[in-house]
């Protein structure tokens, strides 16, 4: 029986009608019946789940099945993949193979993705909570497999998954000192009530599925972000703490900030997987009373840096300072440590670091190095140990061999009042290598805001970094973890077989 069960089950022994887990539509799972859910699937499954050689993944859409079923498969002490539903059949049958999945926990809508995977694939279709009855006799809490110290306890693949996976394992340890870590840092308690708006198959919807359980909070689940859902649930269910991706802050700062008197329940919000713009975060400070904190990390290594209030308007632009127990490097292209100020690649050294990648050796050999996991992130370090976030390297634009952070030319655009959202990719150009486009999403007049942008970047960069072209959307492909998709901009983009570059090229006569 893995700890995580069992540490939900004494919550439910010691406040049995507490709020467990609330989803959009108000419906409550108090702990006992989160326990008594838990445990009929137990008994569901066991059949078919034998702990030394099973390893279950399943694809279920969000929802309070999700802990229910998590919990289930960790009291039976089994490796656990969780899939995106979203995600192509071809798709989710290659990582299925990755992870040597031999079982698969399906839900009415999604059953039709594996009926053609074989007799190899044993499958489990969950019903309904009221359709599974109760144990009829008291299931033995001792029962079944338990988790070794480094044993896969849960295997988590990345959201996209268009190209080969790399399944990064989690022990069962990993998780519960992540746990601790957003205790600690957050100051979380058994009173707040946790909101999760991001996919449990996300390593960002793991913690906020997690941690509330294991803190006996109340967890509040949204199963699909828009800022306006996001907003009424925060007001309707009195959410406490949340940890919204970046993109979900940009969406929400004009409500959060023009509508901050829905938002009284907040004690403290923490903004994830990318840096916010520096005005969004000051406008976020001048509106809202709550604790605010924005966090630098990765899923193979957890939260590595931490930024609050104060900090932040002491040291505008960074990502904070490393968590206890993290340690930081920044080394260049040979491996060599740079000093305070130099842009490198960013290395981390956390007590909280994942064992590595499945089945993968030579690229977790290739990743870990002496400790430091080396994040593919481009950033320097301060004097007094901050760090500040610049880019990812395979973000680099590389035009006519000059090197283009993207994130510089997004800050700009961001600064103009009219732009809701501004992300810049590069895109191929048979001259330059790369060009740097801008996709917009802004009000007003296109023509008008194109000729603001184009000004603003005239004034505040340098002319090697100016976009060549200007695309103006209503909104932007996003990821199932809630990220802009710059991948699917770049593929359209690069689809429309453009050359940027020669209107460029005629004006200065190199034809």
């Amino acid at each position: 029986m893995g700890e995580i069960y069992a540490t939900v089950h004494r919550h439910a022994a010691e406040n049995p009608h507490k709020a467990a887990v609330v989803n959009e539509q108000g419906k409550v799972l108090s702990y006992q019946q989160l326990i008594e859910a838990v445990d009929a699937r137990v008994q569901q499954f066991s059949s078919v789940v034998k702990t030394a050689s099973s390893r279950v993944a399943f694809c279920l859409h969000e929802g309070e099945r999700v802990p229910v079923i998590v919990l289930a498969l960790n009291r039976l002490g089994v490796p656990i993949i969780p899939l995106n539903p979203t995600l192509q059949v071809s798709q989710l049958h290659h990582l299925i193979d990755a992870v040597d999945a031999n079982v698969i926990i399906a839900e009415p809508a999604t059953e039709y993705l594996f009926e053609k995977m074989g007799k190899s694939l044993q499958k489990i279709v969950v019903k309904p909570f009221a359709e599974v009855a109760p144990p009829a006799i008291e299931l033995d809490q001792t029962a079944h497999g338990s988790y070794s110290h480094d044993e896969a306890f849960l295997i988590s693949l990345s959201s996209g998954s268009t190209g080969d996976p790399k399944p990064i394992i989690f022990s069962e340890q990993n998780k519960l000192n992540r746990a601790r870590q957003a205790e600690q840092s957050y100051q979380v308690t058994a009173n707040d009530r946790i909101l999760c708006a991001s996919p449990f198959f996300h390593s960002l919807g793991q913690r906020l599925t997690l941690l509330p359980l294991l803190l006996g909070a109340t967890l509040v689940q949204l199963t699909r972000f828009t800022a306006n859902r996001w907003a009424d649930l925060v007001e309707r269910q009195q959410v406490s703490f949340t940890i919204p991706v970046s993109s979900h802050l940009h969406e929400l700062v004009s409500l959060l900030t023009e509508e901050s008197a829905r938002f009284v329940s907040l004690r403290c919000l923490v903004s994830s997987s990318a840096a916010i713009s520096g005005d969004v975060k000051q406008r976020l400070f001048d509106a809202l009373e709550c604790d605010f904190h924005e966090m630098y990390g990765a899923s193979e290594v957890a939260t590595a840096t931490d930024l609050n209030r104060k900090q932040a308007l002491a040291h505008p632009g960074s990502v904070g300072v490393p968590c206890p127990g993290v340690q930081l490097r920044i080394i260049d292209a040979q491996g060599e440590q740079l000093p305070d100020g130099e842009i490198g690649e960013i290395l981390v050294s956390s007590p909280l670091a994942s064992p590595g990648y499945y089945r993968l050796p030579e690229i977790t050999e290739c990743s870990f190095i002496e400790g430091y996991f080396h994040t593919g992130d481009l950033g320097y370090l301060d004097s007094e140990g901050y760090l500040y976030f610049v880019n990812r390297k395979k973000e680099i634009i590389v035009t006519g061999g000059m090197n283009i952070y993207p994130s510089d030319i997004e800050s700009v655009l961001s600064e103009q009042v009219n732009v809701t959202t501004a992300v810049v990719v590069g895109i191929h150009d048979s001259y330059l290598g790369e060009v740097a486009v801008a996709i917009v999403v802004g009000e007003g007049d296109p023509r008008t805001l194109e000729r603001a942008l184009r000004g603003c970047v005239r004034e505040k960069l340098s002319p090697y970094q100016h976009p060549l072209r200007y695309f103006f959307r209503e909104q932007l492909p996003m990821t199932a973890s809630g990220k802009v998709d710059k991948m699917a901009l770049q593929d359209e983009l690069n689809g429309l077989g453009m050359e940027l570059s020669a209107k460029l090229r005629a004006l200065q006569g190199d034809q």
